[in-house]
């Protein structure tokens, strides 16, 4: 999917500590929008951001998810691992956008800002 550097090691350690607890969801502002709810609050940003590592699967509703993050932090303020949520999105976002990440064409169609190999 993607070369894995010192970074993206970093942000998967970071981001494997979730014990999807919730706590942060209820801070989170954009968690009420869209139709998959769950993935629009930290959890299912963790969630997608983790499956997209893992598996190098990423689906529409997963991008919509990453790119809907306000980046507010206030998800970590609440995470008793102190999971700093922002910094994962931005940089996963990073990765989207340079094209580092493989992308069905299917998706990036939807999402003009990611480019295309």
């Amino acid at each position: 999917m993607v070369s894995k550097d010192d970074t993206w090691e970093r942000i998967y350690r970071e981001l494997a500590k979730c014990a999807y607890c919730g706590f942060c969801e209820y801070a989170c502002p954009t968690i009420k929008y869209g139709d998959f709810r769950r993935q629009y609050g930290p959890r299912g940003r963790v969630n997608a951001i983790l499956f997209a590592m893992r598996q190098g699967i990423i689906t529409i509703e997963s991008i919509h998810s990453i790119f809907t993050c306000l980046e507010c932090g206030a998800c970590t303020l609440h995470c008793p691992a102190k999971i700093d949520v922002a910094k994962a999105v931005r940089y996963f976002r990073a990765l989207l956008i340079s094209g580092r990440v493989e992308i069905p064409e299917k998706i990036a169609k939807h999402v003009p800002s990611i480019k295309r190999r």
